[in-house]
């Protein structure tokens, strides 16, 4: 079968994609990642084939005033909490923004993302599209020829989360309203897939999803991102001290430039006083508050986390998915320092805590002290890594990308409603 991946133009959302892309083609079937160019590199050095459609930057885009203005009204309507802060992050200024910017409130133009991806589907005819959370034309590309389709979550599902609570409360649904230009355009009827998928396959660990009434498969993260050239010491012998790793990931530097809150300088204090090695995966913007750097850090731009982990002791890291994904791999403990609006990634610090497989910190609890003091333990208390192991097995009870395909196989048949070129792989 043919199978359309789309994502929205950023690596980090690309990532969680490929390995299921992989398994996919090794089973026998077609598979092509659809994006914007901006991403089109990082697809063709994952080895998989990229489709640029669309315009570039986009992501950087502004929602026009009038629709920002309704974005707003709906985010109100969900009637958060100050408890549910993180939520309205997530909903307002990641999943409805993206939304506003897919869905303006006016037909698609020629060259548009979501005009070149119907144009394409209608020509390459998948039988199968799964996309990313935030690229809402999918379903409407998937619809117009037939496809099944379903989401990929590498995060909380809070756009299902926010449908069933809108569904509650709302009398007028103000989201089909702006996506009506656009069915029109494509003859398509509006359905509450085309939000939130036929179905949906789940990266996150079981016991971190939101309770959302949605057709949910879980599906294994294996950790995945740009390989790069190993440096020497990395394999050349086993660290003579405890190392440690220090990432903030590539979201923050992608589109939090100049913004970020993780005390870097403070950590580079207290690990010159600390019998370890520490490895820092930072660039030139998340090191600006840095002066000498202690003679026991190593900074560099870039290292695969599936090579660095296997030699650390511990990660201290910002709560991204694909950092927990491979220290969950690697069964290393963590120390999960969340940004601030960092929107699940408290909670996935929590999750991380709750599983004795590290330790996470608030704002306020971020003092030099509080931070030596945590690490020291992960570095010393047998508990952290037992924790680890217990939080590995779990991952490896979770179905993984090869393992998944022939129900996808399945759900594929079951869902498709035009021709195609639908056949079990060989």
């Amino acid at each position: 079968m043919r199978v359309l991946f789309a994502t929205v133009p950023a690596p980090a959302h690309v990532y969680p994609l490929v390995p299921l892309a992989w398994a996919l083609r090794a089973a026998g079937h077609e598979a092509v990642v659809a994006s914007h160019p901006d991403v089109a590199d990082t697809v063709t050095a994952a080895g998989l084939t990229a489709v640029s459609l669309g315009e570039r930057d986009f992501l950087t885009s502004e929602v026009p005033a009038e629709q920002a203005a309704i974005l707003d009204r709906i985010t109100d309507e969900l009637e958060l909490g100050p408890d549910e802060a993180n939520f309205h992050t997530a909903i307002r200024h990641f999943m409805l923004e993206t939304f506003g910017l897919y869905h303006p409130g006016r037909p698609p133009e020629p060259g548009s993302f979501t005009d070149e991806l119907v144009e394409f589907a209608t020509a390459w005819r998948p039988d199968l599209v799964i996309w990313d959370p935030l690229c809402f034309p999918a379903a409407v590309a998937a619809r117009t020829v037939g496809a099944a389709h379903a989401r990929i979550l590498h995060a909380f599902d809070h756009f299902g989360w926010a449908r069933q609570r809108f569904a509650e409360r709302m009398t007028t649904d103000r989201m089909a309203a702006m996506m009506r230009p656009t069915l029109d355009r494509y003859g398509v009827d509006f359905g509450e897939d085309l939000l939130v998928g036929r179905w949906t396959l789940d990266l996150k660990p079981p016991r971190t999803r939101l309770p959302v009434r949605v057709d949910s498969r879980p599906l294994r993260r294996i950790p995945y991102s740009d390989d790069a050239p190993l440096p020497r010491w990395l394999h050349a012998r086993r660290p003579e001290r405890p190392r440690v790793c220090l990432t903030l990931g590539v979201s923050r530097r992608s589109f939090f430039a100049g913004g970020d809150e993780h005390p870097v300088a403070e950590f580079f204090d207290l690990a010159a006083d600390l019998d370890l090695e520490l490895v820092a995966t930072l660039d030139a913007g998340q090191l600006a508050s840095v002066g000498t750097v202690p003679d026991n850090v190593r900074v560099l731009d870039y290292v695969p986390l599936t090579a660095l982990l296997p030699t650390c002791a511990a990660v201290v890291h910002h709560g991204g998915a694909g950092t927990l994904a491979a220290a969950t791999a690697h069964r290393v403990p963590q120390l999960v320092i969340p940004a601030v609006g960092g929107a699940d990634r408290m909670e996935t610090g929590q999750y991380v805590a709750a599983t004795g497989a590290g330790l996470v910190l608030t704002e306020d609890e971020t003092t030099p002290e509080v931070l030596r003091d945590s690490l020291l333990r992960l570095l010393t208390e047998p508990g952290f890594r037992e924790g680890a192991d217990r939080l590995h097995r779990e991952w490896l009870d979770t179905p993984s990308p090869a393992a998944t395909v022939p129900l996808l196989e399945q759900l594929a048949a079951q869902h498709r409603t035009g021709p195609g070129t639908l056949e079990p792989a060989r």
